[in-house]
């Protein structure tokens, strides 16, 4: 069983809120797929990605979707976000969290939208992933700890 414990303290409000490093690419089988094709795949890339309890599904953004040519499933939906609606697309992917022993998520849905001048992250985990999760918030020692639900 996986765990992590990250600093962040929740008394900065010009920080991002409560990120972690992750990999977003595709799944095994579709670059298997593309390398017997000789297709090129774009080197993983770690990223920030802030933790969002109030998001109930994960969001990439679409020029990092991009980079990572992360298989498109669906063309587009809508999405509600900070009261607005936004248009959307769905991937299938694989999570990672490098430097954790945190258990990787090899398919999962991921829709990209269009982030607007967010210099922080370019990845919302949300509740879709942390329900795989036991997370605790420490403020006094400003640690969050992750820790993997037993199968």
């Amino acid at each position: 069983m996986g765990r992590v414990s990250l600093p962040w303290d929740s008394s900065n409000q010009s920080g991002p809120g409560p990120c972690i490093e992750v990999i977003v690419m595709n799944t095994q089988n579709v670059l298997n797929a593309w390398r017997a094709d000789g297709l090129e795949c774009p080197a993983p890339v770690k990223m920030n990605a802030l933790l969002d309890t109030g998001a109930s599904i994960t969001v990439i953004s679409k020029v990092y979707a991009n980079y990572c040519k992360l298989f498109q499933t669906n063309e587009g939906s809508e999405i509600t976000a900070i009261g607005a609606k936004h248009r959307c697309w769905e991937h299938a992917g694989a999570i990672s969290f490098p430097g954790t022993d945190l258990r990787p998520f090899d398919t999962v849905r991921i829709r990209s939208v269009v982030f607007v001048e967010q210099p922080f992250y370019a990845i919302l985990i949300g509740r879709d992933i942390m329900r795989n999760w036991h997370m605790t918030f420490d403020g006094p020692s400003k640690l969050i700890t992750i820790a993997d639900q037993p199968d």
